[in-house]
């Protein structure tokens, strides 16, 4: 049984602080892409520039770890206290596996999917399964990795193909690896990993396209709206490449 958090001045406090830059869920999708952008663009803007001091990239390489966890994790607990807003079904599976005293702590102050959503730490892949799991009777991640979500749209163009493990078939690797380096830059400043430009590309083209992924079946089930890619009459959804989010010449619409 997973135990919960004791309800605290500070933990009411964090749960407001977290809902008020929160934005709907229509955002969600959209806030994930832009944070991505943000920081990759800085990291590839910065090895664009011929930067040659060692230490500097050193840096960098390590901070980016701790920007690809954040972004993950705040897109996944939002879309969680979405979800679990929308469906109580969910939210009462869910339960069954938790501690029966989370029930009491509901108030008219913070509410019980935000109260959930402390009860998981979604910087760790099993808790992140055991958030989700419930909504396809199933494990979250392998579902979305197995899944062929074409026709979709992907570098300008219609792919009736796209599955995650035939792109990345350790993706569970790169995550698991991922969350492991962002810890220990986090928790230990003497902390040096080794510069591995190789294995980071591939683990920031794992952290953008999950989401994207998950973002897509998760609108189909609650239909909600999507990034669609247009060509005459065929509408489809749009998965970005990390080439896509680092390009000048594109805009929202909306």
């Amino acid at each position: 049984m997973r135990r919960i958090r004791k309800k605290t001045g500070k933990l009411i406090d964090e749960l407001i602080a977290l809902r008020d830059s929160r934005k709907s869920i229509d955002d969600f999708f959209l806030s994930y892409l832009v944070n991505f952008y943000e920081n990759c663009r800085l990291m590839h803007a910065f090895i664009a520039s011929g930067g040659n001091n060692k230490d500097l990239i050193t840096i960098a390489y390590r901070q980016y770890y701790v920007f690809l966890v954040s972004c993950w994790e705040t897109f996944f607990r939002d879309v969680f206290i979405y979800v679990h807003t929308q469906d109580n079904r969910l939210t009462e599976r869910l339960l069954k596996k938790m501690d029966p005293a989370i029930r009491t702590l509901n108030n008219d102050i913070v509410t019980l999917p935000e109260l959930l959503s402390k009860s998981f730490n979604f910087q760790d892949i099993n808790d992140l399964e055991d958030a989700y799991n419930e909504i396809w009777g199933t494990n979250f991640l392998k579902h979305i990795c197995s899944t062929n979500i074409g026709p979709c749209g992907i570098n300008g163009k219609v792919s009736h193909g796209l599955v995650v493990n035939s792109l990345f078939d350790n993706w569970h690797d790169y995550i698991i690896k991922t969350f492991s380096i962002r810890h220990k830059v986090v928790h230990d400043a003497n902390f040096r990993p080794e510069v591995d430009i190789q294995f980071i590309q591939k683990a920031e083209a794992v952290f953008l396209l999950i989401p994207q992924i998950a973002t897509q079946l998760i609108s189909e089930k609650f239909n909600l709206k999507r990034i669609v890619f247009m060509k005459e009459e065929l509408c489809v959804p749009y998965i970005f490449t990390v080439s896509e989010i680092l390009a000048n010449d594109w805009q929202v619409v909306q």
